[in-house]
């Protein structure tokens, strides 16, 4: 019996311990990961008026396009650009899209 008791406890002491439970941490996006690849960020024009569009200064990131909107207390503008391709490789013909990459203003 002292076997038996001895086993049991075993048991016990062992579904006590905490399960090794690994855990995965996603490291924190760089800036360009941050916002969408080829996005450029626009503040408004000066005379900018909600019924029409005018793109003003461009800024690098998008990081910097909220702290100056803030600072001026406008809005601003996220802009992406994209080249139509037609793909005409399979029976049927489809018109993807491809980002245009520039080099970004500073």
């Amino acid at each position: 019996m002292t076997t038996t008791l001895a086993s049991t406890d075993e048991k016990t002491s062992q579904s006590s311990d905490p399960p090794n439970i690994r855990v995965s941490r996603r490291s924190r996006p760089t800036a360009g990961e941050e916002s969408a690849a080829g996005t450029r960020f626009f503040l408004p024009k000066g005379s900018a008026n909600a019924d029409k569009l005018e793109l003003g200064r461009e800024l690098s990131s998008e990081g910097e396009a909220r702290v100056e909107a803030l600072k001026l207390g406008v809005t601003y503008y996220g802009v992406q650009e994209w080249r139509p391709v037609a793909d005409l490789a399979g029976k049927n013909p489809e018109l993807k899209r491809e980002p245009v990459s520039r080099k970004r203003v500073e």
